[in-house]
């Protein structure tokens, strides 16, 4: 009886809930432009410097999808008694030897000054309580300025290595101001997802100008797909019950199914605008299962 009643309060709520749209965003990954490697990725530094260029290289090739075998002190081993030609055969891996080249912290300070009125207060005077005079504060800035040079080569077998050279500049500034390692970091990662963003995977974010049903994108956002499918078959007909289905299945990578609903509604409408977001939507379909 506590499960019948349960059901029929979710479908008075699905079916009479509020009505309100949102706008709801399509995020989705395509392909690299050019693929880096299909085989796994070894990442080696020929020096001290190196190291954290390697690891932020380690960490963006990961996140883009690529396969990264690190095993840093066998692999050191090993090279040191026979060489990379025999310990990473380039027909089973892509080789990828960073180094970087860092100089010293160059310091430089100004004398800098700023005119300033003081003030001088009695409040047990009756009158004239505050007396004014003019005053200099002087201090220093102290500027840092530090520089590097990377190199990154990518070889692969029956290839010509990809040689990817850059410099970057770091700054830091103030009264007492902090050394330049976090910004060279940042400058460091900067430069290397500029060099190698044509091999990373292309994030692509879509909002389409039609809102769908609030709850309903609520539900989608939360993963809570069968709630969503339910609230769209009480609430929505003809254009928004195809689309936001589709919806539904794309968000869970069903492709084929999100297409049926997509291709079903674009034969169920004569508006032109409306079939062109269903076949937008098949396009889009189309291009990400190919990924």
């Amino acid at each position: 009886m506590k499960t019948v009643l349960s059901i029929s309060i979710l479908i008075i709520i699905f079916s009479f809930g509020c009505s309100n749209t949102t706008e709801f965003t399509i995020s989705y990954t395509k392909k690299p432009e050019y693929i880096l490697t299909s085989k796994p990725i070894i990442v080696r530094s020929s020096n001290t410097n190196g190291n954290h260029l390697k690891n932020l290289i380690i960490n963006e090739l990961k996140s883009n999808g690529y396969r990264v075998m690190q095993d840093i002190e066998t692999t050191n081993y090993l090279l040191d008694l026979f060489g990379s030609n025999q310990v990473i055969p380039l027909d089973d891996f892509t080789e990828i030897l960073v180094s970087m080249e860092l100089g010293s912290n160059d310091e430089t300070s100004t004398d800098v000054s700023k005119n300033v009125k003081l003030a001088y207060c009695d409040y047990n005077r009756q009158k004239d309580i505050c007396t004014y005079s003019d005053g200099t504060v002087k201090h220093k800035v102290t500027s840092i300025k530090r520089t590097g040079k990377a190199s990154i080569i990518i070889n692969n077998a029956g290839k010509e290595p990809v040689k990817i050279l850059f410099n970057v500049t770091a700054f830091a500034s103030g009264i007492l101001p902090s050394y330049t390692n976090v910004a060279m970091s940042n400058r460091i990662q900067e430069k290397v997802r500029g060099k190698l963003k044509k091999y990373y995977l292309k994030n692509i974010r879509v909002l389409p100008e039609f809102e769908i049903d609030e709850m309903a994108a609520d539900f989608i956002n939360d993963k809570l797909y069968e709630a969503a499918k339910i609230r769209v078959m009480y609430k929505e007909t003809g254009f928004k019950y195809y689309y936001t289905l589709g919806l539904i299945e794309e968000s869970q990578k069903n492709y084929s199914t999100a297409k049926m609903y997509y291709s079903e509604g674009e034969l169920n409408t004569d508006q032109f605008d409306q079939k062109e977001v269903f076949s937008d939507s098949i396009a889009r379909i189309e291009s990400r299962n190919k990924n």
